[in-house]
C-alpha cells in the first residue's frame, strides 16, 4: 500500500521558535515578583527600595544572557561560514 503524497515525510522541518515561551516565563516572574512585594505589609518605602533593587538585578541578568545570546549566535555564524 503506498503513502499518500501528502503524508509522505519531508526534509522540511517547521521553523523553531525557541526564545518566546523563556522570555515569557521571565516577564511573568518579574511581574509576579513585583505583585508580591507591594502587596507585602511593610513600609512603602522598603517596598518600593526593595522592588527596585530587585529589578536592577534582573535588568543585569538580562543583560548578561542577551550579551551571552549575542556571542553564541556571533560563534554560530562564524561555525558556518
Amino acid at each position: 500500500m503506498d503513502t499518500p503524497p501528502e503524508l509522505e515525510p519531508t526534509d522540511e522541518s517547521p521553523p523553531r521558535r525557541s526564545g518566546g515561551f523563556g522570555l515569557g516565563l521571565l516577564v511573568g516572574a518579574v511581574v509576579g515578583a513585583a505583585v508580591a512585594l507591594l502587596m507585602a505589609p511593610e513600609p512603602g518605602r522598603a517596598t518600593r527600595r526593595r522592588l527596585r533593587d530587585r529589578l536592577a538585578a534582573a535588568r543585569e541578568r538580562v543583560g548578561e544572557g542577551i550579551e551571552d545570546l549575542d556571542d553564541r549566535v556571533r560563534h554560530e555564524i562564524r561555525r558556518r561560514r
